[in-house]
């Protein structure tokens, strides 16, 4: 009977939906019907007043059972019953006055039907008290969680811990709820714990009863939250557990417990992105992938910041016929792109005005362009801009007045520009938060020199080659190397042209006293005394990108930055291989492979290689197979060689097979993305 008891009473959920919405469709027919009802409208509104006073007994009756289950706060549970019994007198009078109307039963049908509307509010707004929480009718039901920039600076039970519990199970643990006579709410009533005594100490072997209830079966009755209710993530049982297992300090900081690897992972999981970056994500929608493709149909330009995120980075560095027509059309996504890269490239004034569309951009790259003061002024806008980049350019002292207006603004590279020392001087003054990195000694802290030049008239040569090393800059010795080394100024010191009579790498360096040496500038030269009669290419290129077919491999030219300029040939997401026939019998002691790299827009250098030789061109045999590693995270563009060393041996035929990465690695900004491998020549020796 008992059982019956309580069955019967969780059912009032369910029942107690049906009085509110027939009460309050009989309530607007009645008004509706007012002024014009008729026979079929009065049967209406009485069979509606009957289903509402039926379903609030039933409802009332639930109820008034459920709540001798005990667990909520007396006050409120007595308001809502009484309120409740009120509710259901005044449906059935209002049944009853309409089923048998009386001379005096329009005088108070109205008034007693708009306060029984007013006792159903408030019937549920106590209702909703006791199960929710205090004025649940009238909050957003959203849980304000604290913000973790800094995880270990975080409290762990207020920042961490609580959290959790008031998102899943306050709900049934409150000062108007009190299930099992636990409240949750706050550090005194847990560590009162409940009926059953603490839920956070436990006997040696045991679980701690907070921990036991979440970890029981979804089947079992004592499983909390209960089956239906949002449950706890494993991320939050194992949080819960840590703090636990430290004694359910409530005073600690994160930074100052012991992790294991997956706690700290998890924790560091907690932490919300602030920046502005991170505030424009949210702001604006996922740009379509066949907008994305269109743009990037003659060539990655525009790139995702990372795999999900919205915000997009736009290269258009070194293009020198740029016009309004590119940055038209970018123009329906502007507010997703927060780089935009125009270093390089024949960006003026007469464009400038184009970049007020884009106003969520925090990095611009303006470096070695024709810009002038005048378009300083389009940048006033562009109030999230953090980074700028005028290197180069003819930005004079008024224009650096022009770059108050961005109170956004950290880090600005002026160097070489028409800016005087004096304006940086007071330009940095006032606006200490900025960052000026300039390379100009006599203004600024020793940065790192540019890598120097390395000049010749071809890459490839018969008998001997000149090569020249030159930097723009005075006062600045170049080091280099020949044989493969890292070169510093122990190497050898350049001054005079350097004459290679042999096939050889060199690397150079720029160094200036006080200042950090320069990276590595490495450009290989190849001596090539055995000429190919002709190639095939056992797989097609991408079309975009098929160069003069195989003869673009061994007609002794380089390829460029510009990877459009004929003399790539590119594969998207594939490896290639290529098999050469030679003009006669050759001794082949080398095979040389020229590749490109440039990660931002997709390019990776080859992750391996595969040598077979032959003499009839139809039975090959393997003679050399090499593995390189993948590409650690880094945005250089960059040519290589890879020779290859083989056994020396006599061929007629010789093919090559180059592997590629064939995906974009999870440090790129668009992980999983199809990769490109670009070649322009093959070279044997």
């Amino acid at each position: 009977m008992i059982l019956q008891i309580i069955n019967i009473g969780r059912l009032h959920p369910l029942l107690v939906h049906l009085p509110i919405g027939i009460l309050v469709l009989a309530f607007l027919m009645e008004l509706y019907f007012r002024k014009k009802a008729s026979g079929t409208e009065y049967k209406l509104i009485t069979f509606a007043l009957a289903m509402a006073a039926l379903t609030t007994v039933l409802s009332v009756g639930s109820g008034w059972l459920l709540g001798e289950d005990g667990g909520y706060d007396e006050t409120l549970l007595f308001r809502h019953r009484w309120m409740a019994v009120g509710l259901a007198i005044g449906s059935i009078s209002l049944y009853l006055i309409k089923k048998y109307p009386r001379s005096w039963s329009k005088t108070i049908y109205l008034p007693l039907f708009i306060a029984v509307m007013g006792l159903l509010s408030l019937t549920g707004h106590f209702g909703g008290s006791m199960t929710h929480g205090e004025d649940y009718l009238f909050n957003n039901g959203q849980i304000k969680k604290p913000v973790i920039t800094d995880v270990d600076k975080a409290l762990v039970f207020n920042d961490i811990v609580k959290p959790i519990l008031d998102d899943k199970c306050v709900s049934c643990h409150n000062p108007n709820k009190i299930k099992g006579g636990l409240i949750m709410t706050n550090k005194a009533q847990l560590l009162n714990g409940g009926d059953s005594g603490s839920i956070l100490l436990a006997e040696e072997g045991e679980l701690p009863s907070l921990i036991h209830h979440i970890k029981l079966p979804m089947e079992d009755e004592d499983h909390m939250p209960p089956k239906g209710k949002v449950q706890l993530t494993n991320h939050e049982i194992e949080l819960l557990e840590w703090w636990i297992g430290h004694e359910n300090c409530f005073d600690c900081v994160a930074g100052t417990l012991d992790k294991t690897e997956k706690i700290s992972a998890i924790l560091n999981s907690l932490e919300e992105d602030t920046s502005t970056r991170a505030v424009i994500a949210k702001e604006v929608e996922v740009v379509p992938e066949d907008w994305l493709a269109s743009i990037n149909i003659n060539g990655p330009v525009v790139t995702k910041l990372a795999a999900k995120n919205p915000l997009l980075i736009v290269n258009l560095s070194g293009i020198k016929d740029l016009g309004k027509s590119n940055l038209k059309a970018l123009k329906k996504h502007a507010e997703n792109i927060v780089e935009l890269n125009l270093a390089n490239s024949n960006f003026s004034d007469t464009i400038s005005s184009y970049l007020t569309s884009f106003k969520n951009l925090t990095k611009l790259q303006l470096q070695n362009t024709a810009i002038t003061d005048k378009s300083m002024e389009t940048l006033s806008n562009l109030k999230h801009l953090e980074s700028l980049n005028i290197y180069g350019t003819e930005i004079t002292d008024k224009g650096l007045e022009k770059l108050t207006a961005l109170s956004g603004l950290k880090t600005l590279y002026p160097w070489n520009s028409k800016i005087s020392k004096e304006a940086l001087d007071g330009y940095s003054s006032k606006h200490p938060a900025v960052t000026v990195v300039s390379l100009d000694e006599d203004l600024f802290t020793p940065s790192s020199l540019e890598p120097p030049s390395i000049i010749a008239d071809t890459d490839f040569f018969t008998d001997s080659i000149e090569v020249t090393l030159d930097y723009f800059f005075k006062g600045v010795d170049i080091y280099y190397t020949l044989d493969g080394s890292e070169p510093d100024t122990t190497s050898t010191k350049y001054n005079k042209p350097i004459v290679l009579n042999n096939s050889a790498q060199i690397k150079a360096v720029s160094h200036k006293p006080g200042w950090d040496l320069s990276t590595v500038k490495t450009v290989s030269f190849k001596k090539s005394n055995i000429l190919p009669s002709s190639i095939t290419l056992n797989n097609k290129p991408n079309d975009k990108y098929k160069g003069n077919g195989g003869n673009t491999l061994i007609d002794l030219k380089r390829g460029t930055i510009n990877f459009v300029d004929g003399n790539w040939i590119g594969y998207e997401g594939s490896n290639f291989a290529a098999t050469l026939k030679l003009k006669k019998e050759e001794l082949i002691s080398t095979v040389s492979v020229g590749a490109f790299s440039s990660p931002e827009k997709w390019i990776f250098f080859p992750t391996g290689f595969k040598v077979w030789v032959s003499q009839d061109g139809n039975n090959f045999r393997l003679v050399h197979t090499e593995k390189l590693k993948a590409e650690r995270p880094n945005s250089d563009t960059k040519f290589q060689f890879f020779d290859l060393n083989i056994p020396p041996t006599k061929s007629n035929f010789v093919k090559v097979e180059v592997m590629s990465q064939l995906k974009n690695p999870s440090w790129h900004p668009n992980p999983g993305g199809k990769s490109w491998l670009f070649v322009d020549e093959i070279v044997l020796n």
